[in-house]
C-alpha cells in the first residue's frame, strides 16, 4: 500500500470508492452493483460527485482555465516557463495548477465569509483544513503538493472528484484538453446558458480571468499571493456566486438537468419518484428498493425500464451474500456448523441463495450488462450458489473472499481451519433479528441517496 500516495499524484481520475472497497467491501460487491447503477446514471452521479454547487464550481473553474489557455496574450512568466517547459499552458500540470489555485481561492473566501448570512460551508471540499491555516494564508500557483489545501487535491479536490462527470458530458478529455471539436458544443452551451452576461457567474468570470492572467505572468517559479492581497471584489464575487447549494441550484437547475439528462430515461423515472417523496414532517425517505419499484411503474421505454429491473433482480442476491459473510464473521471463533445455525435462525437455508440466483441466471440481458471484473465476480458468485448445500456455499464464499483480498494484496478477514473452525481476524459483526432482515432485503443503495442530495440542491433544499 505504500505506493498508493505516489500513484495518486499521477492517476488523476483516482476514485475514492477504491479506498472504500479496501476497507468495507470484503466481497468486492461494489464493482458489481456500481456498474449497474452507473448504467442508469451514466457517470453523472456517484458517491463522490453529487453536489450541484461543486458540479458548477468545477465547470466554472475549468471555463476560467480554458479561457486563460486559449488567450494568446497571456504568456507565463519566466519561472513558470521553466517549470512547465515547452508544453507550457498546454501541459496537464499547468492546467492542474490553475484549477488548484482557483479551488483554494474559493475555499479561503468561504472561510473568510462563513459568518455572513446565507453562506453555507458544509460541502465545501477542504474547508476543515483551510480553517486550520493562518488568517492570511498564501496561495501558491502550482500543481504540486505544496500548493494543496486538501491532501492529494489533484485527485480528491473538486476538479478530481468531478472530473469523470465532466468528461462523460464531453467538456474535456483525461488531460483536460478543451480544444477537441467534439467538446465545443458543450462549451458553447455553457457559455449561452450558464455564463451569459446577465447571469451570476459572468462578473466573477471576468474578475477570475484577470487575476489568474496577472498571476501566471509573475516571473517567480511558483507565483503566490497572500490571501489579503487578492482583490476583495474577486473574493466576494466567489462567495456570492457559490454561497450555498440552494443558491447555485436556483440559477443552474435548468442547465444541469438539460445537460445531464438526469430527468430522462431510467434516471428520469427515479427523478420523478424522488420529486414526489415526502420532504418534511419528520418522515423517513423512501428506501432504495421502494424508489426503484415506483420508478419501474413510471418508465415507458422498455430499454430504460430494463435497467431498473436489472437492479431489482440483482440486489436481493447480493444482499444475501453480504449477510452470509456477516454470519461467518459474527464470532471470533466458531465452527461452520455454529455459523449455519445462525443462518437458519435468520430464516435462511441452503435453498436461499439458489432461489435468488435463479432469476439472474435466467436473465441473459442482466448478465450481459456486466463486463470486466464485475462480470467475473458475478459469474463466480452465481456458481457459488449453484448445486450445493449451505455448508458448501459458506466454504466457497470464504474461498471467494480470500481470492478478492489476495488480489488487493491484503489478508483475509477470516480463515477456515482444520475441523471446520472459523478464525476471524477483524471485528465481529452484530447480526440483526429475523424480523429486521427479511430475505431479499437490499443493502446497497445504487446511488439513490446521492441522487437525492443532488436533487435537493436543484430544488433549493440543500
Amino acid at each position: 500500500m505504500a505506493a498508493w500516495p505516489v500513484l495518486e499524484d499521477f492517476l488523476t481520475e483516482f476514485d475514492t470508492r477504491i479506498g472504500a472497497e479496501l476497507n468495507i467491501d470484503p466481497l468486492g460487491l461494489l464493482v458489481i452493483w456500481s456498474s449497474y447503477g452507473q448504467k442508469i446514471f451514466r457517470n453523472r452521479i456517484s458517491s463522490i460527485s453529487n453536489d450541484v454547487r461543486n458540479y458548477t464550481l468545477n465547470l466554472f473553474n475549468h471555463a476560467v482555465t480554458r479561457a486563460l489557455i486559449e488567450d494568446d496574450g497571456v504568456v507565463p512568466g519566466k519561472g513558470l516557463s521553466g517549470l512547465y517547459g515547452i508544453p507550457g499552458k498546454d501541459s496537464l500540470e499547468f492546467r492542474q495548477a490553475c484549477l488548484i489555485y482557483l479551488e483554494n481561492l474559493f475555499t479561503y473566501a468561504m472561510v473568510d465569509a462563513q459568518a455572513r448570512p446565507g453562506v453555507e460551508t458544509v460541502g465545501v471540499l477542504g474547508i476543515s483544513m483551510a480553517r486550520k491555516k493562518d488568517k492570511n494564508p498564501r496561495l501558491v500557483f502550482s500543481h504540486g503538493a505544496g500548493a494543496h489545501v486538501l491532501k492529494r487535491q489533484n485527485s480528491l479536490g473538486v476538479s478530481g472528484r468531478y472530473k469523470t462527470p465532466l468528461m462523460a458530458l464531453k467538456f474535456f478529455d483525461s488531460r483536460y484538453d478543451y480544444a477537441q471539436p467534439e467538446f465545443q458544443p458543450q462549451w458553447q452551451r455553457a457559455q449561452t446558458q450558464l455564463f451569459q452576461a446577465a447571469g451570476p457567474l459572468a462578473a466573477l468570470r471576468v474578475l477570475a480571468q484577470k487575476h489568474l492572467a496577472e498571476l501566471v505572468a509573475d516571473p517567480q517559479a511558483a507565483p503566490s499571493r497572500a490571501f489579503a492581497e487578492i482583490p476583495a471584489e474577486l473574493k466576494n464575487a466567489y462567495v456570492d456566486a457559490f454561497r450555498s447549494a440552494r443558491a447555485v441550484g436556483a440559477y443552474a437547475r435548468d442547465f444541469w438537468l438539460a445537460l445531464t439528462e438526469l430527468n430522462q430515461g431510467a434516471a428520469g423515472a427515479l427523478y420523478a419518484v424522488l420529486q414526489d417523496e415526502p420532504q418534511s414532517n419528520g418522515r423517513d425517505p423512501w428506501a432504495p428498493d421502494e424508489v426503484f419499484g415506483r420508478a419501474i411503474l413510471r418508465t415507458q421505454a422498455e430499454a430504460e425500464r430494463t435497467k431498473l429491473e436489472h437492479v431489482r433482480v440483482l440486489e436481493p442476491f447480493l444482499g444475501e451474500l453480504a449477510l452470509l459473510l456477516d454470519v461467518l464473521l459474527s464470532a471470533t471463533s466458531q465452527t461452520v456448523d455454529e455459523a449455519l445455525r445462525q443462518w437458519r435462525r435468520l430464516g435462511r437455508d441452503g435453498s436461499t441463495l439458489p432461489a435468488l440466483a435463479g432469476p439472474i441466471e435466467a436473465h441473459a440481458s442482466l448478465r450481459a450488462q456486466a463486463s470486466g471484473t464485475a462480470a467475473d465476480r458475478l459469474k463466480e458468485l452465481l456458481a457459488l450458489a449453484r448445486g450445493t448445500d449451505a455448508r458448501g456455499q459458506a466454504e466457497q464464499l470464504i474461498a471467494y473472499h480470500d481470492k478478492v483480498m489476495a488480489a488487493r494484496g491484503q489478508s483475509s478477514w477470516l480463515r477456515l481451519l482444520d475441523g471446520g473452525r472459523l478464525k476471524v481476524d477483524v471485528g465481529t459483526r452484530a447480526l440483526p433479528e429475523p424480523e429486521e432482515r427479511p430475505v431479499g432485503r437490499w443493502v446497497h443503495d445504487y446511488y439513490v441517496p446521492q441522487f437525492r442530495h443532488f436533487l435537493s440542491g436543484l430544488r433549493g433544499q440543500a
